[in-house]
């Protein structure tokens, strides 16, 4: 395994690093401290060539300037809450709206935009550490608390990516974090229709107009939500619109079970999700980046990513129907994804 660290740019005089990993399997991961971000996956695929896998950026300022998230941790909130206010005890707190009325993934100033504390960056027995630190004062975007966040990266020679989030509060609050990967297993040369996935889930929540859930937990069989075996994305994605963008409720969410598969079969590339978080967001853009990165050409046309976000359901602070998300003094936020690469097949 080889790793090293480099200086990307600063942000308001804080020093933007980007931290690189290759492992012994041939994927290279980069990491950047602004946003606790993953900037590329590349992988050497079974032809000899290096395909990026995730949608990133060239420059530090294009993630400012970025509306869709790319690769980032977002908080502390991510995903949606409606009317961008939550009640906890007597409490109103009215938070940063920056989708209509409506918060989406932490408000206009997110952690996706803070520059994070890098606390580690070493390997030990063919496993790359690399651990970041942000502190988020109480009354940040409306959200109550003095929140510390670590998360930390662990990348092995098995092409395995573990991404774990640890939090703790001063005071009641609501906490929701993901890292919002845009995948592409072609390299991005082709959209992701053909890409066949699965998800371990037998219910989803539909959404209103504005992407809210409804609150009702619904069954995913017989509609063109059911990927629980492999199925194109493009299959029956013209049932709902032009992309999926729902969360899922996980049957076994656990870092032993694989909650997604997704594989290309073109380029023989797997990418399987284990997660404890009890849902995963699914997004297929097709829209295309507001901040473009000529290194990676997008497909002419049609949904050029998968976006799979393990998280808590969107609005949980409002839906009492849905796991909480309150974070109490003297307790934990900890949960972990692994994202696990793979050529010829997919974890099973």
């Amino acid at each position: 395994m080889n790793f090293f660290a480099s200086h990307w740019g600063s942000i308001d005089g804080e020093d933007v690093m980007i931290y690189s990993i290759t492992t012994e399997g041939g994927l290279e991961v980069s990491v950047s401290n602004l946003g606790a971000a993953m900037v590329a996956m590349r992988l050497l695929n079974d032809e000899n060539e290096t395909l990026n896998l995730a949608y990133g950026l060239l420059r530090p300022s294009d993630y400012l300037k970025a509306d869709y998230y790319p690769g980032v941790i977002v908080g502390r909130y991510a995903n949606r809450i409606a009317n961008a206010k939550f009640t906890i005890g007597a409490e109103e707190f009215e938070l940063s709206a920056n989708e209509g009325k409506n918060i989406l993934h932490g408000g206009k100033i997110g952690f996706s935009h803070r520059v994070w504390e890098t606390v580690m960056f070493e390997e030990h027995n063919g496993v790359c550490m690399l651990e970041f630190y942000l502190k988020s004062p109480h009354g940040d975007q409306g959200f109550p608390g003095n929140v510390e966040v670590w998360v930390i990266y662990q990348i092995t020679d098995d092409n395995q990516v573990s991404i774990s989030y640890r939090a703790v509060t001063d005071r009641p609050t609501h906490l929701n974090l993901t890292t919002h990967g845009y995948f592409n297993l072609s390299g991005f040369e082709t959209d992701v229709l053909d890409h066949m996935l699965r998800i371990d889930a037998d219910h989803y929540l539909p959404v209103n107009s504005e992407l809210i859930p409804t609150g009702e937990i619904r069954e995913v069989n017989g509609s063109p939500f059911d990927f629980r075996r492999f199925k194109a994305v493009g299959a029956d994605i013209d049932l709902v619109g032009t992309c999926y963008d729902h969360c899922y409720v996980l049957n076994n969410p656990t870092i032993d079970n694989p909650s997604v598969a997704l594989y290309n079969p073109k380029t023989h590339i797997g990418l399987t999700i284990y997660t404890t978080q009890p849902g995963i967001q699914l997004y297929t853009p097709m829209n295309r980046p507001n901040v473009a990165n000529p290194m990676i050409k997008l497909p002419e046309k049609g949904n050029w990513a998968v976006c799979m976000e393990p998280q808590h359901f969107p609005n949980s602070p409002n839906e009492g129907r849905f796991p909480s998300t309150l974070l109490l003094p003297g307790q934990e936020y900890d949960h972990t994804t692994i994202l696990s690469v793979t050529v010829g097949g997919v974890d099973e």
